[in-house]
């Protein structure tokens, strides 16, 4: 009975070791900056784009991650009824040598980042609403405005940006854009998930039904989806697992409940990575329904916001205060 026992034993532990995906601490960098506001961030090559609100989009270079250098800052402002009126950057999206900044008030830039020491605008759209988030699909922009729900524009001439189709919410705030064609999910925080179906072909825009609502039961921070499950990053209810075989009525299929509020969460390979508060936790995600957490970070000074996987490194946003903010570079094993 012994034998029996230790040898279950042995093999629990050996699987656990099998599927187990470590990280640890590599290097860190951290600044100071007044006004700070911490949402997303974008790596390409050996440049990271990191927005920081009011201050503008600072772009520095990793290419030795023990020595961050903050190589070039985009910020402007327009003249508006005789006063600056400077842009806030929210999230950037960076395609080949393109960044697409969701910059507030001032709209979408798109900059020309081929040179990363002298960003350069080689088109903008506004159109009096605050663009907090954007998703790129083929020739067309998806606009997620901070409190009106969603906005699509024809990319395809810089110079002569055009609105194609809108789905204008009020007091809806969108967070993220997820792009499963022929549907659009966007979620809003306490507003939930809303999903839009359009008909074929997808680049007509064209609304086919009334979209449909879907409640979170808490805020929705940010939503992925792989294959038919999506992941949602749930806030205080931690991780929520929905199946998206039907997309226009999403169902939970599973939650678990993480040790801070999930904030964010990024998949690489057949693990999830979750920031949530001052941990960061990491799932199995083979049985992509059924997540089993495998490891766990924690750091009692820090307050993770966002996650990118990069070189097989995790990089990890932090805020510690309301004006200090920085990066930890994870090793993944």
């Amino acid at each position: 009975m012994k034998k029996t026992i230790l040898l279950s034993t042995f093999v629990l532990a050996f699987t656990f070791i099998l599927r187990a995906q470590y990280i640890y601490p590599l290097s860190e960098y951290s600044s100071v900056m007044k006004g700070l506001e911490l949402s997303n961030f974008d790596i390409q090559d050996t440049i990271l784009y990191l927005p920081l609100g009011e201050s503008g989009l600072h772009l520095f270079d990793i290419s030795d991650i023990s020595n961050f250098q903050e190589v070039s800052v985009y910020q402007e402002y327009e003249k508006r009824s005789g006063k600056k009126v400077f842009g806030t950057a929210y999230c950037v999206n960076v395609i080949e040598n393109k960044a697409y900044l969701s910059y507030g008030v001032l709209g979408l830039k798109i900059l020309d980042v081929i040179d990363p020491t002298m960003p350069y605008v080689l088109g903008n759209y506004y159109r009096y609403e605050d663009v907090y988030c954007s998703e790129i699909y083929e020739n067309y922009a998806m606009l997620g405005y901070k409190s009106m729900g969603l906005e699509i524009v024809d990319i395809s001439n810089l110079d002569n940006i055009k609105m194609v189709s809108r789905n204008n919410i009020k007091d809806f705030p969108v967070k993220n854009i997820q792009i499963v064609p022929p549907y659009i999910i966007i979620t809003g925080g306490a507003r939930g998930l809303k999903i839009f179906k359009f008909k074929e072909p997808f680049t007509e825009f064209k609304s086919a039904e009334f979209p449909k609502s879907h409640l979170t039961d808490n805020e929705a921070n940010i939503l992925l989806i792989r294959g038919s499950v999506g992941y949602i990053a749930n806030d205080f209810r931690g991780l929520s697992v929905l199946n998206m075989g039907l997309p226009l009525y999403p169902l939970e299929v599973n939650s678990i409940k993480t040790n801070g509020k999930a904030v964010n969460l990024v998949i690489d390979r057949n693990y999830l990575y979750i920031a949530c508060g001052k941990y960061i936790e990491v799932y199995d995600i083979k049985e992509p329904e059924k997540p089993i957490k495998i490891f766990e970070h924690l750091d009692k000074d820090k307050e993770f916001t966002s996650l990118k996987v990069h070189d097989s490194k995790l990089f990890a946003l932090y805020a510690d205060g309301s004006k200090n903010y920085g990066f930890v570079v994870f090793q993944i094993e």
